[in-house]
């Protein structure tokens, strides 16, 4: 995970964890779709690039809004910039003046978005006609962990070819108001962020083909919609899917709208997993995803506990698995755990890190949450050769704070213990590097920084689940 730290970073690396109307298409009006059409920009160190998927103009009064939608290559991430004027023409477009947005991520977590408020974002179109778009952007745009950077390099071209379908337009569910059938798919737990497996399936009587956007209400953290084409009348099928988190147990009711008509369907939540009380959570598929502060989305990091429990010198471990996001088919490293009473341990072999001649295991404790702020404990002393040259060292931990709130991003955790960790090698008077980890009561570490010469890297938590 440190990947700037060489022989240091790794002595404790298994203790590291690391979010109107439709009309065809003229310079005037309407909505078209793209044939060809491509897309770029790019952050400090980074250069994305996709192709565009469609250009569409809705007309909402006096007011029209350009959209120009894309992805990457792979399908994974979107692209999506919108413009606002009375008509389109060759000019520019300031965020600042309520003129363009901007928002590029996965199905699951904005990367970057440009918003009114947030610094100038500009977008000029430099070529409109009745059959293709060109123009550049730049500017300031909030990341993942709501720091404004600097996009540069923005580049957009297409070419419009088919004419959209008309606004569709029907009926949803039965005469008194219920959407039936309403078929619920997916697992619906309080704390428990929805997945594409959450997911309403719902009727529509359509009257009028053509295209549909339908979505319920925001209840208790969680909504579902759907869009798409229809391209008959009478009785249509649709499958929404939910977004959020839930933050309550118990019924709830949602109530859906499909342009004038309106539907409700009940669901029920259920109550969050049993909470452990513990700073570091080990039960099993339990998980957590960090990002590197300052870094992308592949510095991002995916820990699960998993059904896999070792024994060593006697004593039982539970093991969690390290993956990089976004590739959660094989896991990268694995770790092993103990709880008696309030020391938390991890047992490792120090061998593999630091590249002893032979193999050198043990445990440590990484953490007390039975003692108060201003306690201090060493780990045991590690000793082995490289290439025949002893080398001892041990790590000596200290409680900074204890019960404390914490806010990382949008969540609030309200009793946090923070622990200093540094790194000595035998009889030196200052330690080689530090650590600073952070321990969430329930719900396990929420943010960790590494710390060597004048380099401090950061990870905090994005993502978790725990069950």
């Amino acid at each position: 995970m440190m990947k700037s730290i060489k022989l240091f970073s790794a002595l404790f690396l298994t203790i590291l964890f690391f979010s109107a109307c439709k009309k065809e298409y003229s310079i005037e009006n309407g909505v078209v779709k793209t044939s060809i059409g491509t897309w770029q920009f790019s952050d400090s160190d980074t250069t994305y690039t996709g192709d565009m998927d469609s250009v569409s103009i809705v007309s909402t009064g006096t007011t029209k809004e350009l959209f120009l939608d894309g992805k990457t290559a792979d399908g994974s991430q979107n692209f999506s910039m919108v413009l606002f004027a009375d008509t389109f023409k060759v000019g520019s477009y300031k965020a600042s003046l309520f003129q363009t947005t901007f928002d590029f991520g996965t199905a699951s977590k904005t990367i970057y978005k440009a918003l009114q408020l947030n610094g100038e974002f500009i977008v000029n179109i430099t070529s409109l006609t009745n059959s293709s778009i060109t123009g550049d952007f730049s500017g300031k745009v909030l990341d993942s962990l709501g720091r404004l950077v600097n996009l540069t390099n923005g580049k957009f071209t297409s070419k419009f070819s088919g004419i959209v379908a008309p606004t569709s337009s029907g009926v949803l569910g039965d005469s008194a108001g219920n959407c039936r059938p309403a078929v619920i798919n997916g697992v619906y737990k309080e704390g428990t962020t929805m997945t594409p497996a959450n997911t309403a399936q719902i009727q529509v009587t359509v009257a009028v083909p053509g295209t549909y956007s339908i979505s319920t209400n925001s209840v208790n953290g969680i909504m579902f919609s759907s869009t798409g084409t229809f391209n008959s009348t009478g009785v249509q099928s649709v499958t929404l899917t939910a977004s959020g988190t839930p933050a309550l147990s118990g019924d709830q009711t949602f109530t859906l709208n499909y342009g004038n008509s309106k539907c409700g369907f009940k669901l029920t939540f259920l109550p969050a997993a049993a909470a452990s009380g513990d700073y570091f959570p080990l039960s099993l598929n339990t998980n957590w995803q960090f990002s590197l502060q300052g870094g992308t989305t592949s510095d991002s990091t995916f820990s699960k506990v998993i059904d896999y429990k070792p024994t060593f010198d006697n004593k039982d471990y539970q093991t969690i698995a390290r993956y990089d996001v976004p590739n959660f088919n094989n896991a990268i490293d694995s770790f092993y755990y103990r709880k008696p009473g309030g020391d938390y341990y991890q047992f490792m072999n120090y061998s593999t890190l630091l590249g002893f001649d032979n193999i050198v295991t043990g445990e440590f404790i990484f953490l007390k949450d039975n003692v108060a702020a201003g306690t201090t404990w060493n780990s045991p002393t590690i000793s082995g050769t490289i290439l025949g040259v002893p080398i001892s060292g041990y790590a000596k931990m200290t409680i900074l704070e204890k019960a404390v709130p914490v806010t990382i991003a949008s969540f609030d955790f309200p009793d946090v213990i923070k622990v200093k960790y540094e790194y000595f090698l035998l009889n030196a008077p200052v330690p080689a590097y530090t650590m600073e980890r952070w321990f969430a009561k329930n719900i396990g570490e929420i943010y960790n920084s590494f710390t060597m010469g004048p380099e401090t890297e950061i990870h905090q938590i994005e993502e978790f689940r725990i069950y």
